[in-house]
């Protein structure tokens, strides 16, 4: 299963990065997309206001949805996308 992030907008209006998950996934994020019900995500959350919000976007298969900074999203989706989010820290190179 493949799992991917983008973001757009905020302050620079690039995003704050992405991540991409192929499988074998970590196991943090395998159990999440395990737990995941990926049917009955809205295709979109937004809010009403907000200056400088960052649009994120998470692909999980053929199922996407998006949302900006401050949405409220499904406990599902949040747990995903946290997993998701601290997998592409731990796999950034490391200085020596």
């Amino acid at each position: 299963m493949n799992v991917a992030i983008t973001t757009e907008g905020g302050f620079t209006g690039r995003g704050i990065g992405s991540v991409t998950l192929d499988d074998p996934l970590p196991d943090e994020v395998a159990r999440a997309v395990a737990a995941a019900r990926p049917e009955e995500w809205q295709r979109e959350y937004t809010v009403e206001r907000g200056a400088d919000l960052v649009r994120y976007t998470l692909t999980l298969g053929d199922v996407t949805t998006s949302w900006v900074t401050s949405a409220a999203i499904p406990p599902d989706l949040e747990a995903l996308f946290d997993a998701a989010w601290r997998a592409r820290s731990a796999a950034a190179p490391q200085r020596p």
